[in-house]
């Protein structure tokens, strides 16, 4: 439900006909001007002001964590329930694949890894839950998928590597429940450190210029698709972008119209836009709290990688024939079919496209305190 004076927007109206690479300076420009006016870190509603709605899902869990095992577990009578260690964060083409499929090594090993570890939301659907959102479901999920292990082995953990974890929210039907917000008040990441305050917190992220066009590739793969139809794709994404910010916040638009699994709503350029989603789990958990990669330096040095998060997440350090071993698998879920496209993208729409970007990558490098988030453009 929309707020009086909010409009459902249609994307197929027109905007003023202005050229790509002007909306795109325009856009940035005010976006920025705008967060700069603002607050560094928006203030957060108070727990005492939502946990009401979510009573059932908070008091499911134990204030404490048994201390016989690594992995957060609690006995409910004579029943052990655990939840993730870590929750891996990212989108798509991002990498996440790949990454999470090298987590696990043999069954010996620290991580207990599976598919249905990797896509939560796929799961139910498979499984014929599609409605079924309780907190029931997602501890029956680990308990049939990984507690049994953490039992014979407590030094086991494993983790939810669900990608929509970066953008979820806490209360979806927000705008019903507090009527006088203008923004989601409340995140995936509030409901988790209420839960785990220690939990652990792993994103990967990618250039959002070739993470777009990779999407998009792999989305379109069927169709008649080229560099042109896809400058024309990021035209369309972009007076949508300009419709959204003209009545609603960035930070609106990119959680309501991000992400949502209506494809007629979805505009896939605020995937891209990482600050806005990462922001409420730093804020949340603290920037020295959360272990954030890069898809670049994955591909170009995975032992590091995977050394440096194996430490993050205080885990026993491999020897270095294991990790050899373990990157040197092929590569997963590589778009190989926009591959055998062979194209490139044209050189127009990558400036248009790094020119939109641009001043949210500084937002992130400035937010995580590191520049290569900036992504060198």
């Amino acid at each position: 439900m929309l707020k009086e004076g909010r409009t459902a927007l249609s994307f197929q109206e027109t905007i003023s006909p202005t050229s790509p690479l002007i909306q795109a300076h325009v856009y940035a420009i005010r976006k920025i001007e705008g967060a700069t006016n603002q607050p560094s870190h928006r203030e957060r509603m108070s727990i005492d002001k939502w946990k009401p709605y979510l009573h059932e899902v908070l008091n499911r869990f134990p204030a404490n964590f048994s201390s016989e095992f690594r992995n957060p577990c609690w006995y409910e009578g004579t029943e052990l329930q655990c939840v993730p260690y870590f929750y891996q964060l990212g989108s798509f083409k991002c990498g996440t694949t790949d990454v999470w499929d090298n987590w696990y090594y043999d069954l010996q090993g620290p991580i207990i890894t599976n598919r249905f570890n990797r896509h939560v939301r796929k799961t139910r659907r498979k499984t014929g839950q599609g409605n079924d959102h309780s907190i029931q479901w997602y501890l029956n999920l680990f308990r049939i998928q990984a507690v049994e292990q953490v039992k014979k082995n407590p030094r086991l953990v494993f983790g939810d590597a669900s990608i929509s974890n970066l953008w979820g929210l806490g209360i979806y039907d927000w705008e019903e429940l507090f009527t006088n917000e203008t923004d989601p008040p409340v995140f995936l990441a509030d409901v988790i450190h209420a839960i785990q305050p220690k939990a652990k917190i792993i994103a990967i992220l990618r250039d959002p210029v070739e993470k777009l066009w990779t999407t998009y590739m792999l989305e379109q793969w069927k169709k008649m698709v080229s560099p042109q139809t896809f400058h024309a794709h990021f035209k369309r994404l972009t007076k949508e972008s300009l419709q959204c910010e003209s009545i609603n916040s960035p930070l609106y638009c990119a959680f309501m119209y991000g992400t949502t699994a209506d494809i007629s709503l979805n505009n896939m350029l605020y995937q891209g836009v990482f600050y806005l989603y990462l922001q409420q789990w730093v804020d949340v958990f603290g920037l020295e709290n959360i272990h954030v990669m890069r898809l670049e330096d994955w591909i170009k040095d995975p032992i590091t990688e995977l050394e440096e998060a194996f430490k993050y997440l205080e885990l026993d350090p491999l020897p270095h024939d294991v990790l050899s071993s373990i990157v040197n698998r092929s590569t997963k879920n590589v778009n190989e079919r926009a591959k055998r496209k062979n194209f490139t993208m044209l050189a127009s729409t990558r400036r248009e496209l790094q020119d939109f970007y641009r001043p949210w990558n500084q937002r992130l490098a400035d937010l995580l305190k590191n520049q290569k988030f900036t992504w060198d453009y």
